[in-house]
């Protein structure tokens, strides 16, 4: 699991008190259980069925005739309509009296003003889908930034706070500078936030009317709001104590001044999915007396060990058994290790993470050296993540295998699910390229239907058969020509890989072709924007992790689109297909031309992770026979590696959803300090 570095003695910051605040979370529904459950399960595919994707059509037609009555309005008057939307949003925030296309036509006006965007009729669909708390499917390159401003804004204009939940830090610091003239012409405050900010400045950027961030950033900040002296009850107890006093109420110092109402999810499926596997638990180092030279000694140990003799290790569950042999060598090792790490659990629980770090942790892939410190990377993003750390022990296994210094372990503080957190919204909504796969599982765990909006133009995309190839070397080699290729005829070429180690292996048989390519990876994040402005030029060839993924908009250069536009190439398949659909979502934005080709490879992660025995032989089999079958059994066994993979996933979300739900009914009440009025 996920731990995050806790905040303490933050800096205090005036509010406004309880007046105009926003409510606290909704109270947590449980989960429906077994008939329940069924029955929920068919009213979703009920509601699937009878989808309203033709009335928010209808809706968005009628929008955009609106938006073009008021082409020519003056500025004044425009105010006018301003004023009148914002007075209607603040009675009715859900305008179900009819006024919804109107107030979103006055926010698309705005947004043409100011940002020189017209929306399309489809932006004016998502956007109505985010109003009315549904979860929209918008194809890559639809526009979902300026989908998501409309509907941000109109949440802005009710006076209820307003939380844009993106993917990473660079994509809430980009839209929200690409969006603010939209928000000024609105009369509303827009602003990110990034991990690096101290409490004080925090405090002031949550009082803005939209604020763009991470949902790791939002839960970590409300947890320690409920563990200081500024959670909701507090605040509202000193409030009361204070208006008993007759004195003028005054809030607590928080985080989040105006409190939790409305959360517009963009990337849904990645936020409401993918990271969801591990809860987010806010911890503070705790001095463990003997643990780096125990990890030390245990860790030369595993580096001596052999898999069979000495264990076995699983890699569908990243688990490891130790055989007798190795239990023995570790009783002998137990002389030598410090006190506290001598009883048998204790020593062969250091003894399984190190040899779990060894076979499923790969520096490059999960985690990056700098400085002498172990930064753990992002599975689904390839972003760094400093100041988060893995738990159970396993962090510091991997400081030792790397040979950088021992940190402490952190000790627990309190902890949430991302589950939890956002069925507690008053308000919940989300857009994204690829949550139609997901829609049973948003429907399930927190109520939310999926529609599909329509592309405005018609999708181009060349999509090329799998390409099936035996080892990694060759692999690399394939995709060198290919490039080669590609780049003959002038055309963009974007390869997606899985890791840092990967992309730095590619880059170097490229160059050694005369090739050089721009690397975006962790180690290159600063360059980001950069690489990719550059990345649709004619001829230029861009390595990228999944960094290149969600949120990257492409643009072509000049004359590109007349050769063929970009090429995408998937060098590894990751354990979601929707992780592959936004990679090849890079290509074929807006009606452009573009192609995608897929590698497969038995010595790709997924392969040996998730693909049993037999169906690699089934593979090799087929091979033999001819590259056709080869490929097209290929396909099919990756396919069903990808279903396994999701299934796991979805295990382990669930798990975690259900621990909350028991440590919910484990724990009935809350305490609550008494406080001294005085």
């Amino acid at each position: 699991m996920t731990d995050m570095a806790s905040w303490f003695n933050l800096t205090s910051t005036p509010t406004a008190g309880l007046i105009g605040r926003a409510r606290s979370l909704a109270p947590l529904t449980p989960l429906p259980q077994g008939l329940d459950a069924g029955f929920q399960s068919l009213q979703g595919y009920w509601m699937r069925l009878r989808s309203p994707r033709s009335q928010l059509l209808a809706q968005a037609q009628r929008t955009l005739a609106a938006f073009d009555a008021l082409m020519g309005l003056t500025q004044q008057e425009m105010q006018v309509r301003l004023e009148r939307a914002r007075s209607w949003m603040r009675l009715d925030p859900k305008l179900a009296d009819g006024h919804l296309e109107e107030v979103l036509a006055v926010v698309g006006q705005l947004a043409w003003r100011g940002l020189g965007l017209k929306p399309y009729a489809v932006q004016f669909m998502g956007a109505l889908a985010l109003q009315q708390g549904l979860l929209a499917e918008m194809a890559t390159g639809e526009g979902k930034t300026l989908t998501v401003g409309l509907a941000a804004a109109m949440a802005g204009l009710s006076g209820r706070p307003c939380h844009v939940i993106t993917a990473n830090d660079y994509l809430a610091r980009r839209d929200a500078e690409e969006m603010s003239q939209l928000f000024l012409a609105c009369g509303l405050r827009v602003t990110s936030m990034a991990g690096d900010l101290e409490p004080a400045e925090r405090a002031l950027r949550y009082d803005a009317d939209v604020v763009y961030l991470t949902a790791k950033e939002l839960l970590a900040d409300f947890l320690r709001d409920q563990m200081g002296e500024a959670s909701p009850v507090h605040d509202e107890q000193r409030c009361f104590e204070q208006w008993l006093r007759g004195e003028a109420p005054q809030g607590a110092s928080a985080l989040l001044v105006r409190g939790l109402h409305t959360a517009i999810v963009d990337e849904a499926d990645s936020i409401l999915i993918d990271e969801a596997v591990t809860p987010l638990i806010l911890a503070a180092p705790r001095e463990s007396r003997g643990l780096q030279d125990a990890v030390r000694l245990i860790s030369d140990l595993a580096n001596t060990l052999l898999e069979g003799p000495d264990y076995q290790a699983h890699p569908k569950g990243q688990s490891v058994t130790l055989n007798a042999r190795a239990l023995a060598q570790l009783t002998d090792l137990s002389s030598q290790l410090p006190p506290l790490w001598r009883p048998a659990p204790r020593r062969e629980e250091l003894l399984r993470q190190a040899l779990v770090v060894r076979h499923f942790f790969h520096p490059g892939q999960h985690f990056v050296v700098q400085d002498d410190e172990v930064v753990l990377l992002d599975e689904f993003t390839g972003r760094m993540t400093p100041g988060r750390s893995l738990t159970a022990g396993l962090h510091q296994a991997i400081e030792a295998s790397e040979g950088v210094t021992i940190t402490d372990p952190n000790q627990s503080l309190t902890q949430m699910s991302f589950q939890t957190f956002f069925r507690r919204f008053r308000k919940l909504s989300g857009c994204s390229g690829t949550i139609w796969e997901a829609a049973s599982e948003v429907w399930r765990v927190y109520g939310l239907q999926v529609v599909r909006v329509p592309t405005h133009r018609p999708r181009l995309t060349l999509y090329h058969p799998p390409i099936w190839v035996r080892d990694a070397v060759h692999k690399w080699e394939a995709i060198a020509q290919e490039v080669c290729m590609q780049t003959e005829r002038g055309r963009p070429v974007l390869v997606g890989v899985r890791s840092v180690t990967a992309s730095e292996n590619l880059a170097r048989v490229l160059r050694a072709r005369g090739i050089e390519p721009s690397v975006l990876n962790a180690l290159a994040h600063e360059q980001e924007a950069l690489i990719i402005s550059g990345a649709g030029q004619r001829g230029v060839v861009t390595i990228a992790t999944n960094m290149a993924g969600r949120g990257t908009d492409i643009r072509l250069g000049l004359g590109v689109p007349e050769l063929g536009g970009l090429h995408v190439i998937v060098a590894e398949v990751n354990e979601s297909g929707r992780i592959d659909r936004q990679l090849a979502g890079r290509c074929g934005r807006q009606g452009d031309l573009g192609s995608v080709s897929t590698y497969l490879c038995l010595d790709d992660d997924l392969a040996q992770r998730m693909m049993p025995a037999p169906w690699r032989q089934l593979v090799l089999m087929a091979t033999r026979i001819s590259s056709s079958a080869g490929s097209r059994v290929a396909g099919w066994a990756f396919a069903r590696a990808q279903h396994r993979a999701e299934a796991v996933a979805f295990q382990r979300r669930w798990s975690v959803l259900r621990s909350d739900d028991w440590m919910k009914s484990a724990l009935p009440f809350e305490g609550r300090q008494r406080r001294n009025p005085a």
